[in-house]
């Protein structure tokens, strides 16, 4: 009988969702597939179906005693305690039921990879290593929840633990390896941000998920979970025998595996799919292959077919056809999905049959507006600043009163919290003493060892105890505020406008920024898009901002400082900028007020302000008939003049100042 926790939701009760089920059971099959990005929105059963994975995965063996569940079957992987204790004989095994590992996004470094154990080298004298999640996860399921939101540094550290399988800790006088052969797992939301690229490339599968609109499912959704809240343990007896017989199918599968064969005409067939849709790299060719295997291996096959390929092709590929997070000529999942069944030969073909049921891993959210397929060409329609290389417009930058105190670059900062990069030690302040240096602590005690009687091995005062300096890459927070007025609208100035900050926006991906987005048109300022990391959400606002009426620029201010103070008092590391775009046209004041006049104090605020801003002057008449240009003094804000329509080479301009060149 399959033993769980009362409170896990066996997977078998899961409804629907089958492209997230087959993900996860081909990486339970065969873990070099290589993990599964898991991309939905909220309520739709992702950690569920990720937490009730573990429960239908064999037990494996481990050699007892082992800190790091090093298998007895593969020597060559095991860790150097396990390596020196076979010197004095047989290691003992045991078997497990497989873990989760749970890494949230707040872990330190320390958690991650493991460090010095404090109280070991404290009492006895003794450098000893003290393992960290990675160790936990070695032949387990690492599971990141909101992987998006991970910190950078833990990033690379997980990239660098995925591509050796290995963990190597050098830190604080430890020089330690053992290995990290784990399952990664990560659930997000889209609209919380994207994942880096370099770790979206390291998921084999990627998985979209959305709410199951059928009425029926609904209600046999809210049945179960129902019955799962009022009795777990009865609910779970219920679903026992098609747990159990799941768990063996992938054990079978397991076994099956080195026996799965795949035709060279298959792989073949592969190579050349891949490369015709300019996929970066070979990693999705042979995640392709591995994944087709277990397939065929978990439905106790040992060949791979066609229909294989066409199941599992789509999980590759979805996440690794964007070269950018503004592209929009995508594939859709279902023309994917045919995509594929025209390579690999149609459906109900002899070597596969009907694959109708085939999941689709897709929900639409990344699918072209008017279904284009890949490959077709855009470059005719829309901004003029789409394609080819940009032309450098005649600009007039001008850098007067600029606040160079702020700096305006993402920078590094001091982490107050724990987290980031330790880079040296201070001296430990009253009640601050969590994040301890132990090298540099044991540094400053070490002269007086001679004076001080204690039981350890080092005798530790109060004064000599350090704590550790760490720094992380701290992003900026951007706010757009757009002139939406009639004015704007005319002569493309708009559509410039939208152009520089498109650009922009993948610029601020790139550095994991929030941008938030304020229109100010007719008698009103609206927050169209508070400030947010998710790219996607930002282009599709900007995209429908509509142009008409008068132009209260000192509203826009107004609702663009307090989005940005409101910012700052969650994250005061954060660097802020204002990105104000306007004709300059101030002829709506606030509360009746006179429009100039309100204008020219809201400036005086943003100058008193700790915000950075950047004021682009999209007026085509005289430089007198725009009061751009006096608010940028006014508020101590760069200020560049638009004379000709090219949104690339405004962003350009634009991203230079924030990003700090020259300063």
């Amino acid at each position: 009988m399959t033993s769980r926790p009362a409170h896990i939701f066996p997977f078998s009760a899961i409804v629907g969702q089958d492209s997230l089920k087959l993900a996860l059971l081909l990486n339970a099959v065969d873990p070099r597939v290589g993990g599964v990005l898991i991309r939905g929105e909220k309520g739709t059963a992702k950690s569920t179906a990720v937490r009730a994975l573990t429960a239908v995965m064999p037990d494996i063996d481990v050699i007892e005693g082992c800190r790091f569940s090093c298998s007895p079957a593969d020597p060559g992987s095991w860790c150097v305690e396990c390596r020196e204790r076979r010197e004095s004989g047989p290691l003992p095994k045991t078997t497990r039921a497989p873990s989760l590992v749970d890494l949230p996004v707040s872990a330190t470094e320390d958690r991650l990879v493991g460090t010095l154990d404090l109280e070991h080298a404290l009492k006895h004298g003794q450098r000893k290593f003290q393992p960290g999640l990675l160790a936990d996860a070695n032949r387990a399921i690492l599971y990141v929840d909101e992987v998006n939101l991970l910190d950078d540094h833990l990033v690379d550290t997980l990239l660098d633990a995925a591509a050796m399988g290995v963990n190597s800790v050098e830190r604080e006088g430890v020089s330690f390896s053992h290995p990290a052969c784990f399952i990664l797992v990560g659930t997000m939301n889209p609209e919380e941000g994207d994942v880096r690229p370099q770790l979206l490339d390291r998921f084999g599968l990627c998985v979209e998920i959305e709410g199951i609109r059928d009425p029926s499912q609904r209600v046999e959704i809210m049945k179960r979970r129902r019955a799962f809240e009022e009795e777990a343990s009865d609910f779970a007896r219920e679903w026992v025998d098609s747990e159990d017989e799941m768990k063996v199918r992938i054990k079978h599968a397991r076994l099956r595996l080195p026996s799965v064969a795949i035709d060279d005409d298959f792989l073949l067939s592969v190579a050349t799919f891949c490369s015709s849709l300019g996929v970066d790299g070979h990693r999705a060719d042979l995640t392709m292959v591995r994944a087709a295997v277990a397939l065929a291996a978990l439905e106790g096959r040992n060949e791979v077919t066609g229909d294989d390929i066409r199941k599992v092709a789509p999980l590759v590929l979805i996440h690794r056809l964007r070269r950018d997070p503004f592209d929009d000529v995508l594939l859709s999942a279902e023309k994917l999905v045919s995509a594929v069944s025209e390579s690999f030969g149609q459906t109900g073909s002899e070597d596969g049959g009907e694959s109708q049921d085939a999941p689709v891993p897709g929900s639409g959210v990344n699918d072209a507006p008017d279904g284009r397929m890949f490959g077709d060409d855009d470059s005719g329609s829309g901004d003029s600043s789409a394609g080819g290389s940009p032309v450098l417009p005649d600009l007039e930058t001008q850098l007067d009163r600029m606040r160079r105190n702020m700096g305006g670059r993402r920078q590094e900062s001091v982490s107050a919290d724990g987290r980031g990069r330790y880079v040296r030690s201070e001296q430990a302040s009253t009640g601050t003493t969590v994040d301890v240096a132990l090298d540099a602590t044991v540094r400053a005690a070490a002269p007086f060892q001679t004076s001080r009687e204690s039981e350890l091995a080092i005798a530790v005062e109060p004064s000599d105890i350090r704590t550790k300096v760490r720094k992380r890459r701290m992003g900026a927070t951007i706010v757009f505020a757009v002139d939406g007025s009639g004015s704007m609208g005319a002569d493309n100035r708009m559509d410039a406008a939208k152009s520089a900050i498109l650009e922009l926006l993948v610029d601020a991906y790139q550095r994991r920024d929030r941008v938030g987005f304020v229109s100010f048109r007719g008698d009103r300022a609206d927050v169209v898009l508070a400030p947010t990391a998710s790219v996607e959400l930002a282009q599709l606002k900007l995209k429908s901002l509509p142009t008409g009426g008068a132009t209260p620029l000192a509203a826009g201010v107004v609702r663009s400082l307090e989005l940005l103070e409101s910012e700052m008092k969650r994250n005061g590391d954060i660097v802020p900028w204002l990105v104000l775009v306007t004709d300059g046209r101030a002829n709506v004041g606030l509360n009746g007020g006179l429009g100039s006049e309100d204008a020219r104090a809201m400036a005086v605020r943003l100058r008193s302000s700790k915000v950075n801003a950047v004021v682009i002057d999209t007026g085509s008449g005289p430089r007198s008939s725009s009061m751009a240009k006096e608010i940028a003094d006014a508020a101590g804000a760069e200020y560049v003049r638009l004379n000709s329509l090219d949104g690339s080479s405004i962003a350009r301009t634009v991203r230079d100042r924030v990003s700090g060149v020259g300063l």
